[in-house]
């Protein structure tokens, strides 16, 4: 009995053993390809680019992840998930759902200077053109955009504010366009003190919007 339970440890260990060689090689992967994203581009991004990026063989990179656009799916699932966590947390440190609302735009403004931005941005441009990357990439994507719609919806229903999924959606997709816009001005010129002036004013009109009276809201999104 005790010779089967050492053989059965054994092979437990082992078994986690793979699984966390595996998940580093993942995470290898993966950073590997936000920073070529960030340096080169989505068309210099390559299997190869990322290959070398990551000090792995061609085959170790391909057992991980086929095709290229499996990996940037896998990048694009892994940024989404942070960021969620990191609003949801900013979200829940709010007192009121104007603070909460405060926070949640501080927690995405924020992003504006990583790394992260640039490389998603890169995969959301390129979807245009590849079919491949854009039905890998969308499932993540849209399950962001709905957690994020979700979470506006009970902030401003907590305040009161009836905000239908037509003007829900209109906020969503101008605060979307603004942070893309934003991450392009930041990449060309990081020390540029305007793009801080920006998101200032942009903050205050999305708080105006949502909580400066229904009127006026239905005024602007309608």
């Amino acid at each position: 009995m005790s010779d089967t339970l050492d053989v059965t440890t054994k092979q437990t260990k082992h078994r986690r053993s793979q699984a966390d060689r595996s998940a580093e090689s993942r995470a290898r992967i993966i950073a590997a390809a936000r920073d070529v994203l960030c340096a080169q581009g989505y068309s210099g991004a390559t299997m190869y680019t990322i290959r070398d990026a990551a000090g792995m063989s061609l085959g170790a990179i391909q057992h991980q992840f086929p095709t290229k656009a499996n990996v940037m799916a896998a990048l694009t699932a892994e940024i989404s998930a942070s960021v969620a966590r990191t609003f949801a947390e900013a979200i829940r440190r709010g007192r009121t759902p104007k603070e909460s609302m405060e926070n949640l735009l501080d927690a995405n403004f924020d992003r504006l200077n990583r790394p992260e931005m640039a490389a998603l941005l890169e995969i959301s441009l390129a979807r245009r053109n590849d079919p491949e990357l854009d039905r890998e990439v969308t499932p993540s994507v849209r399950r962001f955009d709905r957690r994020v719609r979700s979470w506006i919806y009970r902030i401003l229903r907590a305040a009161g504010v009836d905000f239908d999924e037509t003007q829900q959606q209109c906020l969503q997709m101008l605060n979307n366009s603004m942070t893309r816009g934003l991450t392009v001005e930041f990449i060309q010129n990081p020390d540029n003190p305007v793009i801080e002036r920006c998101v200032r004013i942009w903050k205050a009109q999305i708080l105006d919007m949502c909580f400066g009276g229904t009127d006026r809201l239905d005024e602007k999104l309608s």
